[in-house]
């Protein structure tokens, strides 16, 4: 099996298929108790529900391709891992105070620490089973995170508890098969308490982020993970079936036809069930935008994204809901590249940055994403006590280039330097997604700006429609000239985002390496810098201007994604787009379906 890096990130693969919607995602701040009383006028709704028939929700997402939650990758996936795993700790829409809150799941309350903040104690709840009712206590999550650092397993998720927020004692040595699990700070001390040892200490919204939602930190059930393994225990089919893949979740899987359809049910087990008013979700395989609208046209879905020429037809609808992504998009450079030695003059990538009109592609091709000449995200909180994002920080403002870093001039500049190097015509192939007519429609437009800004004598751009997932295995590879990608990451955690353009970063899809990055990324996650609040937001400038000075990509846009919700939906946020649970949809009241 391929050894991978945890990803907390994740590859943005497909543009239609990941909306928000809110079921235990990850990265959310706390008050500090569980308070999911329903109040009485929620008492009365559901009665009303109750009356009605169940709540449904219908949707669309992408394929999955797994639902083991050791070795997971897309954003699909990580959506129905959200509804079905459960975890100590989850995160939900809380109206009194019109924001974001964890609350705790399997456990009875936030973990307890000692007084280093390196030793952090969970107590579970008692009662807690599995979907087939059988008990699930703290000794089903040792088990599962013994398997998930599994050193012949190799699950590509085990480094999220040594190489992530937080650093268990001993996790990469048992991974590595350097010691016994015995030596591992992971414990379950008897059935109902689970104790955590870290290396070094973290922020506490670090630690809780770790074990919230469903995902890589959720538990396993150890009698199929077991009878789905192979006989050199190098791999089980957990979670490659309906039937493989047990619920500890809000919901359950009812129907897991592959590439098809899923459909969720409420999971009659779970301590947090009463949170939500959904009790069905439906959701259909649909990649392609105009299919996803015609669908939703047509009643037959509840919720569609707009872009494009779709948000055209519906800009004044106010049905229309923003939401915030943690994706840059941008155009990748394969800087390594020995067939096009071009490719690794920076005077050539700095040419290709300065000439790209980032509002044309923003506002004219996406309609609602915004000009990104930067690598963080907007939407990513680094001060979660003040709600302060990254780019709203002085530090982060000081390395924006002017106009949205599109100045033609300087790009000529560079690029004539670039060319007078290589003393001939460059020919370079721009490789897009063959399901989105907007990146398509971007390749073209790089394609007309750049050959009419430095001469079509000079550059050919060619460009080439490829499978999305064969394009990030193109990148992975190094087998191409430019390409287009993104990484999504933690809303209240961007130092853990940049660990994709770390040197060791194994499921790199850029060609960047830099000792003196590595460092600086060393000491935010995990050193010095980690307790000080604004040395750790210049670090993070510091890691940005280095990207942006040796551009291995070319951002480009960060996306604000349009959707808009059936008339049924009555959106518990009133439409606001709240950090890390989107717009409460689990949460909200849903009219009957006719």
């Amino acid at each position: 099996m391929k050894k991978k890096r945890f990803l907390l990130l994740l590859l943005v693969l497909v543009l239609t298929c990941s909306f928000v919607v809110s079921c235990g995602k990850k990265d959310n701040e706390t008050d500090g108790k569980q308070d999911v009383d329903v109040d009485d006028s929620k008492k009365d709704d559901e009665e009303v529900a109750e009356d009605q028939g169940p709540v449904v929700f219908r949707r669309t997402g992408g394929k999955t391709a797994t639902l083991n939650p050791h070795i997971y990758k897309t954003s699909a996936e990580a959506d129905t891992m959200s509804y079905i795993f459960g975890n100590l700790l989850d995160m939900i829409y809380d109206k009194d105070i019109d924001n974001y809150k964890l609350i705790p799941n399997h456990a009875v309350d936030l973990p307890t620490k000692n007084e280093e903040g390196t030793v952090w104690t969970f107590k579970l709840k008692e009662d807690l089973k599995w979907e087939d009712g059988s008990p699930l206590n703290a000794r089903d999550y040792e088990y599962s995170y013994k398997m998930l650092l599994d050193p012949k397993l190799k699950n590509s998720r085990g480094p999220q508890v040594f190489d992530s927020d937080i650093v268990v004692v001993n996790a990469k040595k048992y991974w590595d098969g350097e010691c016994e699990w015995e030596d591992v700070g992971i414990k379950a001390l008897d059935d109902y308490t689970l104790e955590i040892t870290l290396e070094f200490p973290v922020p506490e919204m670090d630690l809780y982020l770790a074990f919230t939602g469903g995902g890589a930190s959720s538990p396993v059930q150890e009698k199929i993970y077991e009878a789905g393994m192979n006989e050199e225990r190098t791999e089980t089919d957990y979670g490659t079936s309906k039937e493989t893949t047990p619920s500890c979740g809000v919901y359950k899987l009812e129907e897991w036809v592959r590439d098809q359809i899923k459909v969720y049910v409420k999971n009659e087990y779970s301590p947090i069930k009463d949170v939500y008013t959904v009790d069905r979700i439906e959701s259909r395989v649909v990649e392609d935008e105009n299919t996803n609208v015609q669908l939703f046209e047509n009643g037959d879905i509840d919720v569609t994204r707009l872009s494009g020429p779709n948000y055209d037809k519906y800009a004044e609808d106010p049905r229309l809901v923003f939401a915030k992504s943690t994706t840059v998009w941008s155009m990748f450079i394969n800087m390594t590249s020995e067939e096009k030695p071009f490719l690794q003059d920076v005077n050539f990538r700095k040419a290709l940055f300065y000439a790209m009109d980032r509002k044309t592609i923003a506002e004219d091709i996406f309609k609602t994403a915004i000009p990104a000449p930067y690598v963080v995200s907007s939407a990513k909180v680094a001060v979660p006590s003040k709600g302060l994002t990254y780019r709203e920080t002085d530090v982060a403002k000081s390395v924006l280039p002017e106009n949205d870093g599109y100045d033609l001039d300087l790009a000529k500049e560079y690029f004539d330097k670039a060319y007078e190097a290589y003393g001939k015509k460059m020919e370079v192939e721009v490789q897009y997604f063959d399901n989105s007519e907007q990146m398509k429609r971007v390749a073209e437009l790089l394609e007309q700006d750049y050959e009419n800004a430095f001469g079509p004598d000079r550059i050919d751009i060619q460009l080439r429609a490829v499978p999305w997932n064969n394009a990030y295995d193109n990148m992975e590879s190094g087998k191409y000239d430019l390409g287009f990608g993104g990484w999504a990451g933690g809303i209240f955690n961007p130092w853990s985002s940049m660990e994709v353009y770390t040197s060791g970063f194994t499921s790199k899809i850029d060609q960047f390496k830099s000792e003196e990055f590595d460092k600086l990324y060393e000491r935010t996650v995990k050193g010095d810098l980690i307790f000080k609040e604004q040395e750790r937001l210049e670090a993070l400038a510091e890691m940005e201007k280095m990207l942006l000075d040796v551009v291995p990509f070319v951002p480009m846009y960060e996306p604000v994604s349009a959707v808009m919700y059936a008339d049924r939906v009555h959106l518990i946020t009133e439409g606001k787009w709240i950090p890390g649970v989107g717009f409460g949809v689990l949460q909200s009241h849903f009219d009957p379906l006719e």
